[in-house]
Order: structure tokens, then C-alpha cells, then sequence
């Protein structure tokens, strides 16, 4: 499950007539087959496999079952949207396990998640510390250690975010793990786009669109292309915001579409300023509807967090 969870999930989905298991062996072929999805990212659906771990070990004594059983149940509920309900099944499942490891960060760390979705900004920076503590010294640290700069961040302390992300990088580097490394020289982008330092934001996103693979970095490009723009490099502006804009989510497009719009006005191409700007508020229109009723259901997930 560790090491070839791939192998682990083909083994599972072999056994026939799990229904005919006794009943102790049907939990755990339920707990297992849940984890083995979600190692693989494979949407777990609804809950009601994970749902024959959950009552078979129940929430009154600690046991790694029970935690990892209420931690999956939560992570059923976190893809559908469910926050509150995600959040109530990962304290559950933190009370639930007996022993501090790694798993037991990796539910503070989506505990932490969960807060930071409904900018419960000061318990998602104690989930992050809580995870950072249990991890430190261990290569799994990169994870909340992006957490705790991220809130740093968005509370505008940024050398303190610097510090943490620049202790983030350290260890991707020591790991030679590409993928976090690639993302960290993103994050690092992100924090001197905001400060205004151009030159340095665009030294690091391109060193983080050299590492990503083509489908990573479509959000690399496009923070490129707005960097190239502050820069009035506008013949490159174009080409970024261009690149990847049919791999973009309609978030992600509309900031597309109002770039190249930015670019064609301050190059007087007046024809294709008015085309990008058509589009970008046609799309812009339809996120508005979703936008509304996605604030409303963050505002009421909020509440019952708080």
C-alpha cells in the first residue's frame, strides 16, 4: 500500500465476493480498498464502502483503523465539497489515533486544508504547526512547511513566509524531488509577483516552467505571462497567455482573455482588443453565478467550522 499502491489496488479489486467476507474482513477490505483509491486519485464517490469500515470500528476507542476509517470518510466528504462535514471526520479521526505519525500529520495537513478553504486563517496555521511538528526532521516537513508560509502569506508577514518557503526548497533540493521542487520555485514567483519585484518573480517561474511537465505548468505560464506584462515585455506576455489557455479552467481563462486584452490595447491593435475583452466578459459572466452561489456555500461551511 506504502510503496506500489497501484499493486495494492489491482490485488483488492481481484478478490471476488467481498460481501461474503466474515464481517471483520469486510472492514478491513473496505478501509484498504478506500485507501488504495485514493492513493491511485481515483474520486472515491459516495461513502457507503468506507461507511462498513467506519461502523465496524466505530469512534470511541483509539485504534489506527478507526483513524484511518474516519479520516477517509472525511476525505469522501472533502471531494464532494462537504467542508464541515470533512472537518468534523478528521477531529474524529485525530482523537482516534494512538500513536504520533506520519499518518496523524497527514490529517492535521487536510485539517489545515480544510481551514485555509474558509480563510479560518489562525486554526489553519495551528493545524499546519501541529502536522510541521510531528514531521520535523523527516522529508514529509515540505508539506507543512508550504502550509505555514502560505499563511504567513496571506497575513502579509512575508519574510516570515520567505523563511519557510526557502526551508521548503532547502529539503526538496536535499530530496532531489522534482515535483515539489518545481512547485516551490512557483510559490517563491507568487510571493515576488506580489511584492512587486518583477525580475525576481520571473527568475523563479521559469525556473519552475523548466522543471514542470507541459500539463504542471499551465498555472506557471500564465503567472509568466502577467509578470512579462508588469515587465512591458508584451510580445511575450502574448505568448504565455496564449499557450495554455485551452488547458485552463474558466477561472484561469478569464484571466487569459483580460491579459491578452491588456497586451493587444497597449500595442493598439484595437480588433483584437475588442474580441479578447467580448470574451473575457462572457466568461467572466458565468463565473459570476458560480462565484455567488460557491461564497454562499463557503460562508455557511464557515459558520459551522466556527
Amino acid at each position: 500500500m506504502e510503496i506500489y499502491p497501484d499493486s495494492a489496488l489491482s490485488i483488492l479489486e481481484s478478490i471476488s465476493s467481498p460481501q461474503k467476507l466474515p464481517r471483520a474482513d469486510r472492514a478491513l477490505y473496505a478501509l484498504l480498498l478506500t485507501q488504495a483509491r485514493h492513493k491511485n486519485y481515483i474520486a472515491l464517490g459516495d461513502d457507503s464502502l468506507i461507511k462498513t469500515a467506519v461502523e465496524y470500528y466505530g469512534d470511541k476507542k483509539k485504534s489506527v483503523r478507526a483513524a484511518k476509517a474516519h479520516y477517509y470518510w472525511g476525505a469522501t466528504y472533502g471531494e464532494k465539497g462537504y467542508t464541515s462535514f470533512a472537518v468534523d471526520e478528521y477531529l474524529t479521526a485525530i482523537r482516534l489515533m494512538p500513536v504520533r505519525d506520519e499518518f496523524l500529520a497527514m490529517i492535521y495537513d487536510n485539517l489545515a486544508d480544510c481551514y485555509e478553504k474558509d480563510e479560518l486563517d489562525n486554526v489553519a496555521m495551528e493545524a499546519y504547526r501541529a502536522a510541521y511538528q510531528i514531521l520535523k526532521g523527516k522529508s514529509g516537513q515540505i508539506y507543512p512547511m508550504r502550509g505555514i508560509a502560505r499563511m504567513f502569506l496571506l497575513q502579509n508577514r512575508k519574510d516570515s513566509a520567505l523563511f519557510y518557503y526557502q526551508q521548503a526548497l532547502d529539503c526538496a533540493l536535499a530530496d532531489k524531488d522534482s515535483s515539489l521542487i518545481g512547485a516551490l520555485y512557483h510559490d517563491f514567483a507568487m510571493l515576488y509577483d506580489e511584492q512587486k519585484d518583477y525580475i525576481l518573480a520571473d527568475k523563479y517561474v521559469s525556473k519552475a516552467i523548466m522543471i514542470m511537465g507541459q500539463d504542471e505548468a499551465a498555472n506557471a505560464c500564465l503567472l509568466k505571462a502577467k509578470i512579462m506584462l508588469n515587465l512591458d515585455k508584451l510580445d511575450s506576455a502574448s505568448y504565455f497567455f496564449n499557450k495554455n489557455v485551452d488547458q485552463l479552467g474558466v477561472n484561469g481563462k478569464v484571466v487569459c482573455y483580460n491579459g491578452m486584452y491588456q497586451v493587444a490595447k497597449k500595442k493598439g491593435e484595437w480588433e483584437t482588443a475588442v474580441k479578447n475583452i467580448d470574451m473575457y466578459k462572457i466568461l467572466y459572466d458565468s463565473i459570476q453565478i458560480m462565484a455567488d452561489n460557491e461564497e454562499l456555500n463557503r460562508l455557511m461551511d464557515k459558520h459551522q467550522l466556527e
